[in-house]
């Protein structure tokens, strides 16, 4: 074989080598991501599910003949999505057609889900007259606690409640124009504003996730009030909140 071909040859053998090394790393990242993906698999299963709901839209069960409607309550016991925010928004601009000066009780128990359709929920309840109580029931988190904390009437929790603040922003915040960056600003306004949150809390970045009983969130001025459900005094407690 000439020395040519030879030259040839250990050149292919090489480049051969050489993508087969890549195809490895590759293979290997991949391995990882699954690894990572099994280790913790809630994000995965919640983005499945949001892709399922957004292919497949739920009714809205806005009906005036709902006795919850007819009561003035709305109950929240799934993630906060797009589909949440509409039906929640749906039911609190009717309620406040129907009555502007009338209390509207939100129940929230719930694993959290999307800020932007908090902010939905958060947006409306400003927009509209009547005051919104919200409570806590079960178990309150991230998206949750933060509609919780934003309620225009009183804020309530369950002895039996458990709520979580998430810090769930660990993007590059110093990108202009980021979202990161505008999403971070009035997440932080919220919880300055309507709670007391500590200072060492601040920034709201990194994952970390704060759990706390009902008294931690009265103390924290997350509530303003631990109420037995069945306690036949929070209507007055309502009627209170609207006049604030």
């Amino acid at each position: 074989m000439s020395s040519r071909a030879r030259t040839l040859l250990l050149a292919i053998l090489a480049l051969t080598g050489m993508g087969a090394l890549a195809l490895g790393a590759l293979a290997l990242r991949d391995l990882h991501a699954v690894a990572g993906t099994l280790a913790d698999p809630a994000p995965l299963i919640e983005q499945v599910v949001d892709e399922y709901l957004a292919a497949v839209p739920s009714q809205s069960g806005l009906r005036a003949d709902d006795p919850l409607l007819a009561d003035r309550k709305i109950f929240v016991t799934a993630n906060i999505n797009e589909y949440t925010a509409k039906d929640v928004a749906a039911r609190l601009l009717y309620l406040n057609a129907r009555d502007a000066r009338r209390p509207i009780d939100l129940y929230l128990s719930t694993q959290g889900g999307l800020v932007d359709g908090a902010f939905t929920i958060i947006d409306v309840m400003n927009l509209i007259d009547a005051p919104v109580n919200t409570w806590a029931i079960g178990g309150c988190y991230s998206a949750g606690a933060l509609i919780l904390a934003a309620g225009t009437g009183t804020r309530f929790a369950t002895p039996n409640a458990m709520l979580m603040v998430h810090a769930s922003l660990d993007e590059d915040l110093k990108e202009s124009y980021s979202y990161e960056r505008l999403a971070l600003q009035r997440y932080e306004r919220i919880w300055r504003q309507r709670a007391a949150l500590p200072d060492d809390w601040f920034p709201m970045v990194g994952g970390e996730e704060y759990y706390l009983s009902p008294q931690e969130a009265l103390r924290f001025k997350l509530i303003d009030a631990i109420v037995p459900a069945d306690d036949p005094t929070h209507h007055t407690a309502q009627l209170e909140g609207s006049e604030r």
